[in-house]
């Protein structure tokens, strides 16, 4: 069920995409322009905040905790880049550029090594073998069903 709601997601996405190109205006007066920031900015902390707890205390969930932040640092960067006015895009690129881009890969290829050391440990990597590689057992994907 959830690898259809992705593929039918991924396959709609395309002519969304598509759509808005084509009908979006360049330029748009948001409403809660300033709640949408500060909202997303406040997530972004606390969730900082949660992944570094957890890391703190050595609990597993960092991973999947690390790698939001990192894709939510991304986000961020991206759309301060792109919603920058011209004489603030500068500052806005040197700060995607020196803290939020690279935050976002460490906290990802973190929360994949990670993965990677359980999935070594595990004894369901080899050594040399690449996270791409590894599959999901069939029982565990039957046990998530039944619950």
């Amino acid at each position: 069920m959830r690898l259809g709601l992705m593929i039918g997601g991924a396959v709609a996405l395309v002519p969304w995409v598509l759509y808005v190109s084509l009908t979006l205006p360049v330029q748009y007066e948001a409403h809660n322009w300033r709640y949408a920031w500060v909202g997303f900015d406040l997530f972004l902390a606390a969730l900082m905040a949660l992944t570094a707890y957890c890391g703190w205390r050595r609990k597993q969930v960092v991973m999947p905790l690390s790698f939001a932040t990192g894709v939510l640092l991304a986000c961020d960067a991206w759309f301060d880049v792109m919603t920058a006015a011209a004489a603030e895009r500068g500052e806005s690129l040197l700060s995607a550029g020196l803290l939020e881009w690279p935050l976002a890969f460490v906290m990802i290829a973190g929360s994949l090594r990670l993965l990677r050391v359980a999935a070594l440990r595990s004894y369901r990597l080899d050594e040399g073998d690449s996270l791409w590689n590894l599959s999901i057992p069939a029982a565990w994907v039957e046990r998530t069903h039944r619950h």
